[in-house]
């Protein structure tokens, strides 16, 4: 069943309609809020609170075929919200603890497993959130430039020159990665 045909369920009443959004969303939520806090508490509340938010006000939503678009602009915004109430960026958790967890989504385990993934994914966690979300929406969730600029609330030329900066500056600090290994293996020789 399409996501239009359930939001009109939903809208006339049916929450098995939601439940079936629910499922068909939660782990794609999850994955994305996981790469935007770096952890598995805060992205659980957040995402549950995204989806509470959803059912609460979906009623507004004029334009039924735009909920995924609708509703990662809800997560996202619950997100920022989250981060600065919280003043944080969120800390690094233990990466070990959630390779042994089955609830998280198969491809976070996929971009945890190489070393070079390892070193991505560290580097990505250093960007600003404005800049991770959109490297995250992009990369790991392939939305469209158009698709996260709605989500975002912003232009579509201010979403390529996020994702502009973001590449740049993981380009530099990859460098700097890298020359930071060559200098370590000169001086261990």
């Amino acid at each position: 069943m399409e996501d239009d045909q359930l939001v009109r369920m939903i809208q006339n009443g049916s929450r098995d309609a939601f439940d079936l959004l629910y499922e068909r969303y939660k782990n794609q939520a999850m994955r994305s809020m996981y790469l935007i806090t770096n952890s598995r508490y805060d992205c659980e509340d957040i995402v549950q609170e995204a989806f509470v938010k959803s059912y609460l006000h979906i009623g507004e939503l004029t334009d039924v075929t735009q909920f995924k678009s609708w509703f990662f602009q809800i997560l996202y915004r619950t997100a920022w919200h989250y981060i600065k109430k919280n003043k944080k960026e969120a800390p690094t958790e233990e990466i070990a603890e959630y390779l042994n967890d089955s609830k998280l989504p198969s491809s976070l385990d996929e971009v945890i497993k190489s070393e070079t993934n390892k070193v991505l994914r560290h580097e990505i966690e250093n960007l600003d959130v404005k800049h991770r979300s959109v490297v995250v929406l992009y990369y790991y969730n392939e939305l469209s430039v158009a698709e996260i600029a709605k989500i975002v609330g912003c232009f579509e030329g201010t979403v390529k020159s996020r994702l502009a900066n973001a590449r740049r500056k993981l380009r530099d600090s990859l460098k700097e990665e890298d020359m930071n290994n060559i200098t370590y293996l000169r001086r261990a020789q």
